[in-house]
């Protein structure tokens, strides 16, 4: 017990979860001996085996699942004082870290979030991942830094979804558009056109809002092309004179050439527009949580919403 190693307890709990080294290693970003190593050290210093090969999984022993059942509390509370009791300085970070960012936020707003990342971390690696089923994972089990992402109900009360902008909905076309000639579009108006239909992945793969949000208001819709990609529907609805019902977000982009129509979405069916950072809980706190949100905070301030 003498020679009991805090990183070798991480990586012990990260095997727990994985049963598996290969995957262990790719999570925590190392090799499989190094993997091998830190449990060899966690068997010598515990006097036990810890886990029993079954095939090709890892089964734990009775002793490990007792272990693992006070070890999270164990690590997370040595992680908070250390922090604590440490002056932070984003300069000295070394290794890599993982940012998830949904399909808008990373077209958008990646390359200004590493630019500043980039100046007060030049040490650090930065892995910028796109928001997916194992996001939240992640964040609870430290493998992720933090998330951007628009309001989530369905996230558990672990993860904190705090506020960094207010977005909202309109109509875009192409600058060159019949519409924008109008002084106020209405509903018939949008019927004489196609709809590109973008969804939102892992919240709207069945493309549930457009058609129900256009419903709502009364338009009969023709949506003649689906997809998730956000770049190919602007090019989409550019050159083919169709019509994109998204986020003001996009006005934004300097590779659009796409214009909100003078014409008010007003939907109960509406999603929640709010773009939040999310990170877990038991993390708000610390000071590299609080120096990403500082981040995060300033790249926002370079993109102003557009006002109609």
């Amino acid at each position: 017990m003498d020679n009991l190693d805090f990183k070798a307890l991480k990586v012990l709990l990260n095997l727990y979860n994985t049963r598996n080294t290969y995957v262990t290693a790719e999570q925590l970003d190392i090799s499989q001996s190094a993997v091998a190593r830190n449990l060899a050290k966690c068997r010598q210093s515990f006097n036990e085996p810890l886990f029993i090969r079954t095939g090709n999984q890892l089964s734990p022993t009775a002793f490990t699942e007792a272990l693992v059942e006070k070890l999270p509390s164990l690590l997370n509370s040595i992680d908070d004082i250390v922090a604590t009791n440490s002056e932070f300085d984003p300069s000295q970070l070394t290794g890599r870290y993982v940012i998830y960012l949904n399909h808008q936020s990373q077209l958008l707003y990646g390359a200004k979030i590493f630019e500043f990342l980039s100046r007060d971390a030049p040490n650090a690696t930065w892995f910028m991942k796109s928001w997916d089923q194992a996001s939240v994972e992640q964040l609870l089990d430290n493998r992720a830094a933090i998330g951007v992402n628009y309001y989530s109900e369905s996230l558990p009360n672990s993860i904190y979804q705090q506020k960094l902008a207010e977005d909202y909905f309109a109509i875009f076309a192409a600058e060159s558009h019949p519409l924008h000639q109008l002084k106020t579009v209405t509903t018939k108006d949008l019927e004489q056109y196609h709809f590109v239909s973008l969804t939102i992945p892992h919240i709207d793969e069945k493309n549930i809002y457009v058609d129900s949000i256009l419903e709502d208001m009364g338009v009969k819709a023709s949506v003649r092309f689906q997809t998730d990609s956000l770049i190919l529907a602007m090019q989409v609805a550019e050159s083919q004179n169709m019509l994109l019902l998204s986020t003001i977000e996009i006005y934004n982009d300097p590779r659009s050439h796409l214009k909100p129509l003078k014409f008010k979405v007003d939907s109960k069916s509406l999603p929640n527009s709010q773009i939040v950072c999310t990170y877990a809980r038991k993390n708000r706190n610390k000071p590299l949580t609080k120096w990403l949100i500082d981040i995060l905070k300033e790249t926002e301030t370079h993109f102003q919403p557009f006002e109609f």
